[in-house]
């Protein structure tokens, strides 16, 4: 019982780390594509560096190139959908967040994942263990749908016209004093 538990608060943090760090992945691209001619150059350049960066992994660690237990052609045909689903992400990421930000864009995506891994873990798709969707999960997915609506509400009150959307923060240095 303890390995599992402390196998569980190691993937709890290194999921936390990771989503912190996927929090920033947007916010790159979106300054990225900014600064050319179109987004879509920008997913480009994110998958290629991501690219290079695991090739030279794969090619370090001698997993290159792949070698399948199973032959390509036994595989489900979902199993090749995770790159397209990458760059649907990243290329949407680019398109919304630069519009409406990083923190409503990623409480929607969080919230779509959840919801899809709530169906997947439900019925034991795709490869999942199955794990049925008890009421505490499904208060906390509900929970994570209420988060979504105070956020967009808070969006829209301060997109208000005439409502101060920052808080200007002045240096001590340069307030006069009276």
């Amino acid at each position: 019982m303890f390995q599992n538990q402390s196998l569980l608060l190691v993937a709890v943090v290194v999921g936390l780390l990771a989503g912190c760090l996927l929090g920033t992945q947007p916010s790159a691209n979106g300054y990225l594509g900014r600064h050319l001619a179109h987004p879509l150059q920008a997913a480009v350049i994110s998958f290629g560096s991501g690219f290079v960066i695991l090739l030279v992994l794969s090619i370090a660690n001698g997993v290159f190139p792949p070698r399948f237990s199973t032959p390509p052609t036994g595989l489900p045909w979902w199993v090749w959908s995770g790159g397209a689903i990458g760059t649907v992400l990243v290329t949407t990421s680019l398109i919304f967040v630069p519009r409406i930000g990083s923190l409503t864009w990623f409480a929607a995506v969080i919230t779509g994942q959840v919801l899809a891994a709530l169906i997947l873990d439900q019925w034991g798709m795709m490869g999942n263990p199955r794990s049925p969707a008890s009421p505490l999960r499904l208060l906390g997915a509900a929970m994570l749908i209420g988060g979504i609506l105070l956020i967009t509400r808070a969006k829209a009150l301060e997109s208000r016209p005439g409502k101060a959307t920052t808080v200007e923060v002045v240096p001590a240095e340069s307030v006069d004093d009276p």
